[in-house]
């Protein structure tokens, strides 16, 4: 009789458990493949990655190698296939390459739209922002001191990697427009930069000294002001030298407004 009980109490035991299995296997094994598959496509994605990137590498050494070799031709080939299909990093690479191709041949316009591609498609800002100051290299020639500011001036501020190489181009195009002013403020600054480096230092010192030999006797540079030399406050700056030794002179004369006499020499030597 007891096993009569057994008997009946596994089989109740067993539809239990198949009973759970039926309402809860199909999401265990969609969970399971699901992580199979994800891992496996993690995986695939790796190596499609890797195998791309190396793939590249390669074609851009070898691009470069005809280059090097002054293939021009079939270097600008493997090049512009690069930069239209390649990743963004290698793109930007290649467009660099071409505008310096560009600027071997003369060729200052088509370098520039390949530099501002390249910056355009660079992830690192430091090859963006040397594609940025290549490319207003190459139209140093025809862009004026307003636009070559524009395109330079944020390469000037904050972190940026090129800064003084920008300013110094910025001082260069103000001499060549003879903005004395503007050339003389960015050698100024180049001067007392703990960034730039001695080349730049040097080459500012040379350029401020241009600006004293060529520059327009009104646009001589003005003596830097000191706290000894400073105006004092309410005084007026523009006021003739002349008439202010002739007034001082006249008050030397008279006595004082209040009634004080003007302390001679005489009586000086003799306390």
């Amino acid at each position: 009789m007891v096993d009569v009980f057994d008997e009946v109490e596994e089989e109740l035991r067993r539809e239990k458990l198949n009973a759970v299995y039926r309402k809860w296997a199909p999401w265990v094994i969609g969970g399971a493949v699901a992580i199979v598959v994800g891992v496996a496509g993690q995986q695939f994605w790796s190596y499609q990655t890797r195998t791309a990137a190396e793939t590249a590498s390669d074609a851009y050494i070898e691009a470069s190698r005809l280059y090097e070799e002054g293939n021009l031709e079939e270097a600008r080939s493997a090049f512009t296939e690069m930069a239209e299909t390649g990743a963004s990093g290698y793109a930007a690479l290649s467009y660099m390459r071409l505008g310096e191709i560009a600027i071997s041949q003369n060729d200052a316009q088509a370098a520039a739209r390949y530099f501002e591609q390249a910056a355009a498609r660079s992830p690192e800002p430091l090859t963006r922002q040397l594609a940025q100051y290549k490319a207003a290299l190459a139209l140093f020639d025809t862009l004026s001191y307003d636009d070559l500011s524009v395109r330079l001036t944020p390469l000037t501020e904050g972190e940026a990697l090129f800064g003084t190489l920008a300013r110094e181009l910025i001082a260069a195009a103000a001499i060549r427009d003879e903005r004395w002013e503007d050339a003389r403020s960015q050698y100024r600054l180049l001067q007392v930069s703990l960034d730039a480096p001695p080349g730049v230092a040097r080459r500012a010192s040379e350029g401020l000294a241009y600006i004293r030999q060529n520059a327009p006797q009104d646009a001589a540079e003005a003596p830097v002001e000191t706290a000894e030399t400073a105006a004092p406050e309410g005084v007026d700056q523009d006021a003739d030298p002349s008439a202010d030794a002739e007034s001082a002179d006249t008050e030397g004369d008279t006595p004082e407004a209040d009634g004080e006499a003007p302390t001679n020499d005489s009586e000086e030597g003799g306390q």
